[in-house]
């Protein structure tokens, strides 16, 4: 068979192949993404009520073809130069809904092969979350706040840094067949979760505030908790939980010990930057 031959037939081929394609689908070309990422502030999702669950909600509107959505976060605002530097923290099918609505947690994870097994993650955590299993970190879910401290003291960086009360860019992307991607990324400003008190709902456990009573627990291990009684300062301040953000480090002891005994004013919510 001759140059010119070769060339006709691996035209056709080619003619062939596209044709076998669903309509406006070409090789490498994933689905049209043209929708703006929204992220929910205020007050967390929750089963029971509002403010329990470690979540962001995100929003946008379906992509025509998408089979699943890649989501992604980074300290950094993300697009498509540094789009495979960012953080997968969810894959999301696409379903039957226009409106996609998604509740992405936020939970470190340890990459074993990168872990030298040091333990200071294990004497950081103020949870007792972390311990070394045959001479890897390992992480208790159930006891895990996602406070970071783990990944604030790791000296290879063995932990993946999501985690609560750090501030993230979110960022979707459509993926279609054989994992072709939209051309868009869409991305949404920056956003962190962090515990709050509910004042209306807070006010004189017993006279005395039960996250700061060592027969309760710990209490806070930064001393970012302070309560107002009503008897030494009356008015609308009065009888009151406040949180030093300056010092959190979103441990959670705050939010364990109110809900184990007192009212339930400190709940979880998503601020925008």
């Amino acid at each position: 068979m001759n140059k010119t031959a070769i060339l006709l037939t691996t035209f056709a081929l080619t003619l062939l192949m596209v044709s076998c394609l669903p309509a406006d689908q070409a090789p490498g070309i994933g689905p049209d993404l043209s929708t703006n990422l929204l992220v929910d502030t205020g007050l967390t999702y929750g089963e029971m009520l509002a403010g329990e669950s470690s979540t962001f909600t995100l929003r946008w509107t379906a992509s025509d073809d998408a089979e699943w959505y890649d989501v992604r976060i980074s300290p950094h605002p993300i697009n498509d130069s540094n789009w495979d530097t960012a953080l997968r923290i969810d894959s999301v099918p696409a379903g039957d809904s226009t409106d996609m609505l998604v509740y992405v947690e936020v939970q470190p994870e340890v990459f074993e092969n990168t872990c030298i097994s040091c333990g200071l993650c294990v004497d950081a955590c103020p949870q007792d979350a972390m311990s070394l299993v045959d001479g890897k970190a390992v992480i208790d879910l159930d006891n895990c706040t996602a406070c970071g401290e783990c990944v604030r003291v790791c000296p290879v960086n063995a932990i993946t840094d999501s985690r609560y009360g750090e501030s993230y860019y979110f960022a979707i992307r459509a993926m279609g067949s054989g994992n072709t991607q939209s051309q868009i990324v869409s991305a949404s400003g920056r956003y962190r979760l962090r515990y709050m008190n509910i004042e209306s709902w807070c006010g004189d456990c017993a006279y005395e505030c039960f996250i700061l009573l060592d027969s309760c627990g710990p209490g806070c291990p930064v001393d970012a908790i302070w309560y107002t009684p009503d008897w030494s300062t009356p008015g609308v301040d009065s009888g009151m939980v406040h949180i030093d953000y300056d010092l959190c480090i979103d441990c959670g002891q705050c939010f364990i010990q109110c809900h184990e005994y007192g009212l339930w004013s400190i709940m979880k919510e998503v601020v925008a930057e």
